[in-house]
């Protein structure tokens, strides 16, 4: 079905926001289509020159736009324009997924970066060639090894998940002093938000949803600006996509111990000490004696224990046995207060479960290599924590921890499964408030617990795991899909945006797939940490290059900032900054003629423009600054261009057609796509409302004899 409006703004950045809010308040029906809001202007960190707005990030000051043009009315929705066709009097809009039908268009899209056409820059983009210097987030939780690590503790010998579900080695370990706005970012099912730069890349796609087919598609994954995010933004959780099978471990390897023959002994023994064997098979046995200790173990100085409720006679009798037929030792059980006491005594076993999941409830872990078991060697773990932490509420199964590494792992485990858990933590504070008593003794919290609830689409899956049939199966009429796994992603919707200002240290780490998951979602690494004390090239004279410059100053070595013209163009007091770095050379009136490598960049050759003379200088990186330039795909053959792919129209906005010096009527363009010689926000807010005001007048003087969209029902 092709739906109608009265105007259709391709682009969401300052000309076309500016121009929805002003169809909108005209009472034109309006849609905006966009890739994504803001265009260019998020990157500004300040901007300075924009009226009544002192020191906004260019982010913030697009939020606003946003704000303010939806408020008038105006409908976006992100998709990308592919074409745009005549239709007598009016235009198709050809999108990804959908058509519509418009009388007016304003093309507001912005730009991509420019390339500078020399020879050597396509062979080695992310070789050594790069349009971007100066993404880098604040300290957050990274999913490494075993599970969460805060940023600012990890080391280089950590591995963290990236982007293809593998786990990375990091190479190099950034920090930098950073005063700005920070995004708070929360996800459904994983409440605990995300908080990095404003400018920092994630991995985004779009899903399309028809709620009567109860179908929906994705778009096309794409990198976005974590301060142009919106509610209708879907971020990708990568699943750990290696299996490895371990079907045995060595006691004496993992304990440091001596090994007798087939057995190991206790480094201090006595006539009672036991000796058990070397070697434990990894079977399902013993991992689900490993979920029963997850979940209720704990260990004393000559011992192992598991606590369950007398009534669990079921997992009393299994763990007994599993402890009895894996290590040859005598089970031992004792029942006080309701309580039956699982043990047996032995320092080798006592010291073997210490060492692989840990020692008290808020510090258990899953060792790293058991998360890329099978999944048939996985299901008895998440079956020995159920047992013990675990119960059936109405709707869902719960499952219960004090340990925040655990209720993580368990996550990515479940996510192998096809099931999405929610993990909501709970903090001790506010569940210790209102507490009674029990036997004259007061309930007291000591931990937070994190719940993990499994309910929804995975209730039939993790019934199968458990063997348990919950009866919510039997009762329930439909399901509710509010994320989704989908080639090997879980895609999940935002929840909750927070914005806030920090000045301190921020964190980034460079790793072999260029990603790391933050968390809760994938983020991209920068490309200016791989150049620390390398030397390095920046090609541009705008405030974009002067920026990159000063970064890269404390980073490299040695920048050489190469820039065409004499001058520069960005402001004054960029220019004085960069001019007192010491490791900063300007060369001034020349240009790349050749960028130069094998494998990646080795070399540059630089001709001077005034004496014709060519250099070549040794630099490990190359940074093109030159601006953006426009893409004419969907405009070429519609209207006029000029020498640099700009939309050319004249002072209503109005653009002509494409052999002619004649209005093409109905297309208006504003802002930096188009031949205006100012390319500033406020310049394009400006062009905006010209446009929009053209074309509510074009539509007002043909509206008595042509239906224009819903005009009739106005």
């Amino acid at each position: 079905m092709i739906e109608n409006y009265d105007v259709i703004i391709v682009g969401g950045a300052a000309a076309g926001l500016t121009a929805a809010i002003y169809t909108s308040r005209r009472r034109l029906n309006t849609l905006i289509l966009t890739k994504d809001l803001g265009g260019q202007a998020i990157l500004t960190k300040h901007v300075c020159n924009y009226p009544g707005f002192l020191n906004v990030t260019g982010a913030d000051l697009m939020k606003r736009f946003e704000k303010q043009a939806k408020g008038a009315g105006a409908e976006i929705i992100f998709d990308e324009v592919k074409q745009i066709l005549p239709d007598g009097t009016e235009f198709l809009v050809k999108t990804e997924t959908k058509e519509f039908k418009t009388r007016a268009v304003i093309l507001a899209f912005g730009k991509i970066p420019r390339s500078s056409n020399v020879p050597g820059e396509d062979r080695f983009i992310g070789k050594g060639v790069s349009y971007c210097a100066t993404c880098l987030p604040p300290g957050e939780e990274l999913v490494a090894n075993e599970s969460l690590r805060k940023i600012e503790e990890i080391g280089i010998s950590q591995k963290v998940l990236t982007a293809d579900g593998s786990f990375q080695d990091i190479n190099q370990i950034m920090s930098r002093d950073y005063d700005g706005e920070l995004i708070k970012i929360k996800t459904r099912f994983f409440t605990e938000p995300v908080i990095l730069t404003s400018d920092h890349p994630v991995l985004v796609t779009r899903v399309n949803r028809d709620y009567y087919k109860r179908t929906f598609t994705i778009n096309k994954y794409e990198w976005k600006n974590a301060g142009m995010l919106t509610n209708e933004d879907v971020l990708l959780y990568p699943i750990i996509s290696k299996t490895i099978d371990v079907e045995k471990i060595q006691l004496a390897e993992i304990l440091g111990a001596e090994a007798n023959g087939r057995n190991v002994r206790n480094r201090q023994e006595t006539h009672t000490s036991h000796r058990i064997s070397n070697e434990i098979l990894v079977n399902e046995k013993f991992l689900r004696l490993a979920g029963y200790y997850l979940s209720e173990g704990g260990v004393g100085r000559q011992q192992v224990s598991f606590y369950f409720n007398k009534n669990e006679k079921e997992y009393i009798s299994d763990t007994k046995n599993l402890l009895e037929g894996i290590f040859s030792l005598k089970a031992h059980l004792k029942t006080e207060s309701g309580v039956t006491r699982v043990s047996v005594f032995s320092k080798l076993v006592r010291d073997l479960f210490h060492s692989l999941f840990g020692k008290g409830a808020p510090n258990k872990k899953i060792p790293h290599w058991m998360l890329f078991l099978p999944q048939s060697k996985q299901k008895e773990i998440i079956k020995g924590i159920f047992r013990g932490d675990g119960c059936v509420r109405d709707k869902d199964f719960c499952i219960v921890t004090t340990s925040r590494v655990l209720a993580y792992q368990l996550r990515d485990i479940l996510l192998r499964f096809g099931i999405i858990p929610s993990i909501e933590k709970r903090e001790k504070a506010k569940l210790n408030k209102n507490l009674g008593e029990i036997g004259g003794r007061k309930i007291r919290f000591n931990y937070d617990k994190y719940h993990i609830r499994i309910g929804g689409p995975s209730l039939k899956k993790m019934c199968e795991i458990l063997e348990v049939r919950h009866p919510e199966l039997d009762k329930r009429k439909r399901i509710c899909k509010h994320a989704w796994i989908v080639n090997n992603y879980l895609l999940l919707p935002i929840r909750e945006f927070k914005r806030e200002t920090y000045k301190g240290k921020v964190y980034n780490l460079v790793t072999n797939g260029n990603t790391y998951v933050a968390k809760n979602f994938v983020v991209h690494n920068c490309d200016a940490p791989l150049y620390k004390n390398k030397v390095v090239a920046i090609v541009g004279g705008g405030n974009s290059a002067l920026d990159a410059a000063i970064l890269l100053s404390k980073i490299a070595s040695k920048v050489y900032l190469i820039h065409r013209r004499d001058e520069f163009r960005g402001f004054e007091s960029l220019v004085e900054e960069v001019k007192k770095k010491e490791n900063v050379e300007l060369v001034l009136s020349s240009i790349i003629t050749e960028i130069k490598g094998e494998n990646v960049v080795k070399s540059i050759l630089v001709k001077d423009l005034k004496t014709e003379q060519i250099k070549e200088i040794a630099v490990d990186g190359v940074f093109v600054e030159i601006g953006y330039e426009v893409r004419p795909d969907i405009v070429k053959g519609l209207m006029k261009l000029d020498e640099y792919n700009q939309i050319v129209v004249n002072q209503k906005c109005q653009a002509f057609y494409p052999d002619r010096d004649e209005v093409r009527p109905g297309i208006f363009a504003a802002g930096d796509v188009t031949n205006i010689l100012f390319k500033q926000i406020v310049v394009a807010a400006g062009e905006g409302a010209k446009a929009a005001l053209a074309a509510y007048n074009y539509l007002h003087d043909i509206k008595d004899t042509q239906v224009v969209g819903d005009w009739s029902k106005k």
